[in-house]
């Protein structure tokens, strides 16, 4: 593979054994709670006022996109393009090594086994950055509980922070005013011409990565649709089982497929499946001008009766039922379940994790539907979903290097720089199979992880090149269910909700929980929702009232 100096996706992260909170997976899952941050008409809030749409515009870079690859699949109403190849030249995006021998410290999460500090793959990228990235690598399960801790100690905050968006912890649009590095000065309108890959990240993203009216996050890119229904298209095909088309018929299929003599089950907890299907709003909606929240619409109702029929039918698997979901993955990849929800990332992950001992295994996304047989009602997801910040003590000269490094990691798909954070170095960390695309050897498989690509990311694009119908597949659902998705009431802009509310909805898990499984009636529903008003609920509904008024 030939590479010639010019002026999204983890593949290599799939290639890991992950359990159920793996970060592709979780991310559709987180996102959808992320998403309900900043409001359409492009009003920011902070705990310093209001900033409008014409303030947020002057901190965020002017987007110049680039490309170096032209997609098998382009994109369509936002859909994720795709690559099934990979180009017979790369190209450098990046003119020279950008880093001037610094050497920073970053705090990461991971999901998977923490290679040693001292490894070949580090030492590759760390070479062509011409910068030392020391990583902090914290376990992803428990990294909000690290992120409160590390910022709460000032003086040890490292000169990087990675915080995934639904890690980001209480009052943190204070916080980051006094931690973290204004990038304003450096990224803002035209000057992020000095950095072509980050100018080629999307608008949406740059604005939800402004809190407090400036520029502070470094984006991690999310894609329109980011929770799908799987199904296991092989034993579908060999059960003879029809797709469902609406909620009812969803249910029957499920019992059908259920035979607990084979261990196997219609599916796995289906509960954000099932408000997908009614058409839960993310967080809020608006009727007749006033915010309603999800919890208090019909269709959260509905979905939640809906999901309590499905249990009682028999056709979900009883560790489901019983809250456990840190083995979904197994009994769907084991075929004990045949549908499961997750987020779209899941797909290739569980492609990397079985196809190897089971070349026959088949798993799709279901077109989405609405419960009633209609067309879905689909919401955006969060326009970023991981970013990272600069420490403030960082001088200017530290603050462009590592911004000039963030530029080479933002490098796109048919690149050099791409194909090294991917998939590490050809020979060393991976060898091109028969059809030219990169396959992780042992040596790869220990080393090579999405660490860097957590720093920033470019656009998210689907190239898995190592799965061609994959891609294929993949590429035809989004762009097909992206012609559904709409915007969020509340969307686009950060928002902070105020700590005093970070506990409201714990209630209306165990009531899912304890409704679905019989242990209450649906009516206890209604005293919830009184509960939840009067503890805080509609003093949440003023609070965001006052951005759709402003």
């Amino acid at each position: 593979m030939s590479i010639q100096t010019a002026s999204s996706d983890l593949r290599a992260f799939a290639k890991k054994p992950l359990n159920r909170r793996s970060f592709l997976g979780f991310v559709g899952a987180g996102a959808a709670t992320a998403a309900l941050a900043g409001c359409s008409t492009g009003t920011a809030s902070t705990s310093g006022g209001l900033f409008s749409a014409e303030d947020i515009a002057g901190v965020i870079p002017n987007y110049y996109p680039v490309d170096f690859a032209v997609p098998d699949l382009v994109s369509v109403e936002g859909s994720t393009a795709g690559y099934l190849k990979l180009p017979t030249v790369l190209r450098k995006s990046v003119a020279k090594v950008p880093g001037s021998g610094g050497s920073y410290t970053a705090l990461t999460p991971a999901w998977w086994t923490i290679p040693s500090s001292d490894n070949s793959y580090f030492k590759a990228v760390n070479k062509e950055l011409g910068t030392t990235i020391k990583f902090q690598v914290s376990d992803g399960n428990t990294y909000g509980e690290k992120i409160q801790a590390v910022l709460a100690s000032p003086n040890n905050v490292p000169d990087m922070v990675v915080i995934p968006s639904w890690n980001l912890p209480p009052k943190f649009d204070q916080a980051v005013t006094s931690l973290f590095a204004d990038l304003s000065p450096y990224l803002a309108g035209d000057k992020v011409k000095d950095y072509p890959n980050l100018a080629n990240i999307p608008t949406d993203s740059w604005k939800f990565s402004v809190f407090q009216g400036k520029l502070f996050g470094l984006p991690y890119p999310g894609e329109v649709i980011q929770n799908a229904f799987f199904y296991r298209k092989d034993i579908f095909d060999e059960l003879g089982l029809p797709l469902p088309t609406d909620a009812e018929s969803f249910i029957e299929i499920l019992t059908e497929a259920t035979d607990t003599s084979k261990n196997r089950w219609g599916s796995d907890d289906l509960w954000n499946a099932g408000q997908i299907m009614f058409g839960v709003p993310d967080k809020w909606t608006v009727i007749d001008g006033k915010l309603v929240h999800k919890f208090e619409t019909d269709q959260y109702r509905e979905a939640l009766d809906w999901l309590t029929r499905l249990f009682k039918s028999g056709a979900v698997h009883p560790d489901a039922m019983a809250g456990n979901d840190q083995q979904a993955n197994s009994r769907y990849e084991a075929g004990n379940t045949l549908v499961k929800s997750d987020g779209v990332g899941g797909w290739a992950e569980s492609l990397a994790r079985v196809l190897p001992s089971n070349p026959a295994y088949n798993t799709q996304a279901m077109d989405f539907f609405a419960a009633d047989g209609g067309d879905p009602t689909l919401y955006k997801g969060s326009p970023t979903n991981i970013f990272s910040f600069i420490n403030k003590k960082a001088d200017e000269k530290a603050i462009k290097e590592m911004l000039a490094v963030a530029d080479f990691i933002a490098a796109p798909f048919g690149t050099a720089e791409y194909q090294l954070l991917n998939s590490g170095v050809e020979g060393t960390h991976y060898d091109l199979d028969a059809n030219g695309a990169p396959v992780l050897n042992a040596k790869g498989q220990a080393e090579v992880t999405s660490t860097y690509s957590f720093l920033v990311h470019p656009p998210v694009v689907q190239a898995h090149v190592e799965y061609p119908q994959f891609v294929t597949d993949y590429c035809n659902w989004s762009a097909r269910m992206s012609a559904f998705a709409a915007d969020p009431v509340l969307y686009g802009v950060q928002i902070q909700e105020p700590a005093k509310f970070g506990s409201l909805s714990k209630p209306f898990d165990d009531l899912k929980a304890d409704v679905a499984n019989g242990r209450k009636d649906l009516s206890a529903l209604d005293d919830a929702i009184a509960t939840w008003k009067s503890s805080g609920g509609n003093d949440l509904r003023k609070f965001y009232q006052k951005y759709l008024d402003a």
